[in-house]
C-alpha cells in the first residue's frame, strides 16, 4: 500500500464535509462547545463534555475536529461573527469605511468585553496556548467582517496605497486584543474612539 494510501486509510474514520449530516452535527458540537464556555470558561472545556452537552458519543467530537484547539477556535468564531454582525447592523449601511474602522471597533470591543466567551480567553491568567487560540480566532472572526468594509473603501479609493486585505485584519486584530486586554482604556468609549480616529484610520484609509 502507497504512503498516500496509508494516510487516506488512517484518517477514513474522519467526517467528511460532502456528508449529509456533516453541518448539523458540527454545529451542535460548537453550541455545546461555546456554552461550556460560557459557563465555565475555555480552561475547563472537555471533548466529553462537549459530547454529552451535544447529546452526541464522545466519538463525534474526534471525528469532526482535530483537536480541542480547533474546536475552541470554531466556537470564538461564531461569536466573533455574530458580535460583528450585530455591530455591522447597528452602523447601518450607509456608514463610510472610517466610521465602520471607528464605530465597528469600538462597539465589537464593548460587546467582547461583556461576553463570557471572549473574557475567559483575554484574562490574565490565560496560558500562551490560549492567547495562540484568541489571535487565530480573531483573525478567522475578523476576517469576513473586514471584506465588505475593504471593498467599499476600495471602490471609494478611500484606502492608503498599498493597504492589503490581510494588512486591514491584521491591523484590527491587533487593535482589538490590545483593547480587550486593557479593560479600563476600553471601557472609555470616548477615548478609544478619538485614538482610533487619531492612529487607526490614518495608518488605513487617505486623508
Amino acid at each position: 500500500m502507497s504512503a498516500t494510501a496509508t494516510a487516506d486509510a488512517d484518517h477514513s474514520w474522519k467526517a467528511r464535509p460532502e456528508g449529509s449530516d456533516y453541518d448539523a452535527v458540527r454545529s451542535r458540537l460548537v453550541d455545546a462547545a461555546e456554552s461550556l464556555v460560557r459557563e465555565h470558561g475555555v480552561a475547563a472545556l472537555r471533548q466529553e463534555a462537549v459530547a454529552e452537552r451535544a447529546g452526541l458519543s464522545r466519538s463525534s467530537v474526534y471525528r469532526y475536529f482535530n483537536s480541542k484547539d480547533e474546536l475552541v477556535v470554531a466556537a470564538v468564531v461564531r461569536s466573533t461573527l455574530r458580535i460583528g454582525q450585530q455591530v455591522i447592523d447597528g452602523i447601518g449601511p450607509d456608514a463610510g469605511p472610517e466610521e465602520f474602522l471607528v464605530r465597528g471597533i469600538v462597539d465589537s470591543i464593548r460587546a467582547m468585553a461583556a461576553d463570557p466567551l471572549h473574557q475567559s480567553l483575554t484574562t490574565p491568567a490565560s496560558t500562551t496556548r490560549m492567547s495562540r487560540l484568541t489571535n487565530t480566532a480573531l483573525r478567522e472572526g475578523v476576517r469576513p467582517l473586514v471584506d465588505p468594509v475593504f471593498e467599499a473603501a476600495s471602490a471609494r479609493g478611500a484606502l492608503r496605497s498599498g493597504v492589503t486585505r490581510d494588512d486591514v485584519v491584521n491591523w484590527l486584530q491587533v487593535v482589538a486584543l490590545g483593547l480587550m486586554q486593557s479593560p479600563g482604556l476600553a471601557a472609555d468609549a470616548d477615548e478609544v474612539e478619538a485614538l482610533l480616529r487619531r492612529m487607526l484610520v490614518p495608518a488605513v484609509l487617505r486623508d
